[in-house]
């Protein structure tokens, strides 16, 4: 097994991919994925293979995110620190494996680096201290059209010893059922990068195929006849308006599903009736369904005030983005290495 130390962890999504029972639609997957003797309990939802990792650490500065890791048993060794503090007081990192992250985008401009300290740079100064055998840091697309930023954040890992790539993942294309575009950073610590390392070593392309978010939807309730506490919660004020509201289309990739709106862009437009006749009602996406778009396993606890939750979900690598990525970082570390 390989250790994991996760940095800005929020509610595990990440973490889940990499070390936990991994839910996904059956349609979003290969069928050499799945576990076939673990059963998921929805419908044409499946169970993923194990990976071999185990998570020794997380570290996040939002306790209701901790919370949530909680409720659900993804949480293991969490601190609840802003990381530059733990970095100032000399905290003692775990020397894992790989070190995993989704760094915020503060102390960036579309002009490049802003002065002063930035998340990136706390990331960089773990794994200095750590030298994990590998690192893998997730972004949003936005950072490639950042000027310089991209290659100095490769620039400032490879000074502390590493062989730094990076790839732009459209997640629609991996099965996950949003239009979600991610570059993904990963190093390899340069001692351990021989000289017949393979040129696409950080490559990730298995999995290559599509999912409606319907697919993911099928099996729920309307929050009105639901049980279920994560499905009953939505916004319900925030009005339908024309230039920000976005409609989910059933047969289709969702848009992206962000933390700063908090549930009240997205919509679904439903068929009802009246006296038999039909109608059309709409109302915003419901925690649970945001989960589930997330690719969150469809069980997971989700809990009150819906608002940080709805945050917390939005802030996260959907799980099985996080589970493509560590197939391709075990893959590295048992025989490339």
């Amino acid at each position: 097994m390989f250790t994991i130390t996760s940095l800005f962890a929020g509610m595990g999504g990440i973490d889940v991919g990499f070390a936990e029972d991994c839910v996904v639609h059956r349609e979003s997957v290969d069928d050499e994925f799945i576990d076939h003797s673990k059963n998921a309990n929805v419908k044409d939802f499946v169970v993923l293979k194990r990976l071999p990792f185990v998570v020794e650490m997380q570290n996040d500065i939002v306790p209701h995110a901790r919370s949530l890791a909680e409720m659900n048993g993804w949480a293991h060794g969490y601190v609840v620190e802003d990381v530059k503090k733990l970095i100032e007081d000399d905290y003692a990192f775990p020397h894992s494996d790989v070190i995993v992250g989704g760094f915020p985008c503060q102390g960036f401009s579309t002009a490049g680096l802003r002065q002063g300290s930035t998340l990136y740079e706390s990331f960089v100064e773990i794994v200095r201290r750590t030298t994990p055998k590998i690192f893998v840091a997730e972004n949003v697309k936005g950072i490639l059209s950042m000027n310089g930023v991209l290659d100095r954040i490769k620039a400032d890992f490879a000074a502390v010893g590493y062989t730094v790539a990076h790839q732009l993942i459209k997640c629609e294309e991996f099965g996950i059922p949003q239009n979600r575009h991610r570059v993904i950073i990963i190093g390899l610590r340069a001692d351990l990068a021989p000289d017949n390392l393979e040129d696409d070593w950080n490559i990730i392309k298995k999995n290559v195929r599509t999912c409606p978010v319907g697919k993911y939807l099928a099996h729920l309730d309307e929050p009105a006849d639901s049980a279920d506490p994560a499905q009953q919660m939505y916004c319900k004020n925030a009005p339908y308006n024309h230039w920000t509201s976005r409609e989910i289309n059933l047969t289709l990739p969702a848009p992206t599903i962000r933390a700063n709106h908090n549930g009240s862009i997205e919509f679904r437009r439903l068929n009802g009736g009246v006296n038999n006749e039909p109608h059309l009602s709409e109302r915003r996406l419901s925690v649970r369904e945001a989960s589930l778009i997330q690719t969150f396993p469809p069980n997971c606890k989700i809990t009150n005030p819906w608002r940080p939750s709805y945050i917390a979900i939005g802030n996260a690598v959907p799980p099985l983005l996080g589970y493509i990525i560590a197939d391709k970082v075990a893959d590295i570390l048992t025989k490339q290495i």
